[in-house]
């Protein structure tokens, strides 16, 4: 085969791989945003459902609850996921993580949540219990944005030694 084919279609194998790392948007998350109109707030993250910040890897307590509703919002709404005694929907009103107990609304004198949030970061909340989901998962986790780029360079290094070979 001539080289410049070669390396023209490892080419647009590393275009076609880098392209939708660049546009990625987790399905799980978008439901969320359209669910409960959190664009642009703090909420308008990954870590909503999982103890890392960039997805992927161990759910917190609220994103195994979300997988074991099969994945519907609305039906966890009523539930304290993370036993901090604030439903998932008070928390997500507040702009707080339902899923970490350590972020939760502020509590008046009567015992209800405030509209200002008690904002913590979820990276300083004490270690959070989780467990691996078990069954069948309808929808595969998303891979993280790394292994795309893993992937990607592998591909130009190998273009890079055909071309210069």
């Amino acid at each position: 085969m001539n080289k410049d084919l070669i390396a023209a279609v490892l080419l647009v194998m590393i275009v076609l791989l880098v392209l939708p790392i660049a546009t990625a948007r987790p399905a799980y998350l978008e439901a969320y945003r359209q669910q409960y109109d959190i664009e642009g707030t703090r909420l308008d993250a990954c870590l909503n459902c999982h103890l890392d910040p960039n997805g992927g890897g161990p759910r917190n307590l609220y994103g195994l609850a979300y997988a074991e509703s099969g994945r519907d919002f609305g039906s966890i709404e009523a539930v304290d996921s993370d036993g901090d005694g604030f439903t998932n929907l008070e928390e997500i009103n507040a702009l707080t993580f339902p899923g970490d107990p350590a972020d939760h609304p502020r509590v008046t004198s009567d015992n209800s949540p405030e509209a200002e949030a008690n904002i913590t970061d979820p990276a300083d909340s004490p270690e959070q219990e989780t467990s691996e989901e078990t069954g069948s998962d309808p929808a595969p986790e998303q891979q993280s944005p790394a292994f795309g780029a893993l992937l990607a360079m592998a591909g130009l290094l190998s273009a890079v030694y055909l071309v210069r070979r």
